[in-house]
């Protein structure tokens, strides 16, 4: 990796897919976005919510948002994993202020979680709860979480709650169990993709963040990266990243449109059969090491494909939580339905494998091969998107 940066005099990756906040991108949506939670900070609102596709930044703003609180003033607690129950997510909370109470009752946890903010709010100090993958909530857990922002003295609010999640909060909130929680919501934001313009600037940004040193973008470079990743953050961040390996290789300074269509294929997206003029097929972000290195020939990136492929199969993998294998019979060919919130795709027929793609509940597939302990092979098509990848029988139906 050192040998790779000091080829183009970066002082850092610059398209790394780890959430860093110092790296953060204001495009419009994300303006909006991180001007929103900073609104509801200053204030005495009770309730945000921000919606985004998976790799649109969730995440990332959150964190420049928490980046930015002043610590005297703040407390807050994050919750990444929210499949809980109203009391298992009381504990996770409560365990995040520094406050034991495991196997207590809820009403315990409830008064306890009421008596610690009291004080800090006589201390002087705001509360904020942050729940990522908010989609994943149980009904009766989101509304008891409204019922925990009913805490207040005669003029202030004593909790402000963020939840960050996929579209399919936004339909869980649309549901009229609850309706009494949507009508807390004084912020309500959605983060899109970036436009093509947006694209550019956001390579050039950070790549001058890192150091901008001996980088060059040819000018037909930006508008394939767009077509490839459809401006989403994270695609864009792995392209790139794969283009100025496919340019160290080559000892080119300038990343060209070439670069990018052999880091386009090293990764797995490549012009479906289907539809060849407009449909990508994404056959898996974990075939990336392999494939890329029979592009490139590049024997000394192996250690640092290696290294990023692990640093990216970790943070993808952290979007859902793998189910145990159940025996399930399915035939070749046969049409399947995830009946799960959400399910993990992986590249190979075992849960330490890389994420391909994150599921939802209610998605078709169709079983194109059959492994070991349940695992099957599946198809997922949407609009002009193949996805190929390995599920659990178990969680689909």
């Amino acid at each position: 990796m050192r040998d790779y940066l000091e080829f183009f005099a970066l002082r850092d990756d610059p398209f790394k897919i780890t959430p860093d906040a110092s790296y953060f991108f204001l495009s419009e949506s994300h303006q909006e976005a991180l001007s929103s939670l900073r609104y509801l900070a200053e204030s005495e609102e009770g309730f945000a919510v921000v919606i985004g596709e998976p790799g649109t930044g969730k995440t990332l703003t959150v964190r420049k948002f928490i980046d930015e609180l002043p610590q005297e003033k703040v407390k807050f607690a994050y919750v990444l994993f929210p499949n809980l129950s109203p009391e298992e997510l009381f504990e996770a909370i409560l365990e995040d202020f520094g406050i034991k109470s495991e196997g207590e009752t809820k009403n315990r946890l409830f008064a306890k979680m009421r008596d610690f903010l009291v004080r800090e709010r006589e201390a002087g100090k705001k509360v904020i709860i942050i729940i990522d993958e908010a989609q994943n909530l149980p009904t009766e857990t989101l509304e008891e979480l409204r019922i925990l922002s009913n805490l207040e003295t005669s003029d202030l609010k004593l909790l402000q709650i963020i939840l960050l999640g996929q579209p399919e909060l936004e339909e869980k909130l649309n549901s009229k169990e609850l309706r009494q929680l949507k009508q807390r919501i004084t912020v309500f934001v959605k983060l899109r993709n970036f436009t093509e313009d947006e694209t550019k600037s956001y390579i050039d940004y950070r790549i001058v963040k890192a150091g901008r040193g001996n980088v060059r973008i040819h000018p037909k470079t930006y508008s394939l990266v767009y077509r490839y990743s459809l401006g989403i953050p994270r695609l864009i961040n792995i392209l790139m990243e794969r283009a100025l390996m496919a340019a160290f290789v080559d000892t080119s300074h300038e990343i060209k449109p070439e670069h990018v269509e052999r880091a386009a294929e090293s990764i797995g997206i490549r012009v479906s059969k289907r539809n060849p003029l407009k449909t990508l097929l994404y056959t898996g972000i974990g075939g990336l090491v392999v494939a890329g290195l029979l592009l490139l020939g590049a024997q000394k990136l192996i250690d640092y494909i290696n290294l990023k492929s692990a640093q990216e199969t970790s943070y993808l993998s952290a979007k859902a939580v793998d189910r145990q294998p159940e025996k399930q019979k399915v035939q070749l060919g046969d049409r399947v339905v995830v009946n799960v919130p959400m399910l993990n795709m992986r590249e190979k027929p075992d849960p330490e494998s890389p994420v391909v793609y994150v599921l939802r509940e209610g998605d078709e597939l169709r079983v194109i091969e059959r492994g070991e302990e349940n695992w099957i092979k599946v198809l997922y098509s949407s609009g002009d998107i193949d996805i190929e990848g390995w599920v659990n029988g178990k969680y689909v139906r």
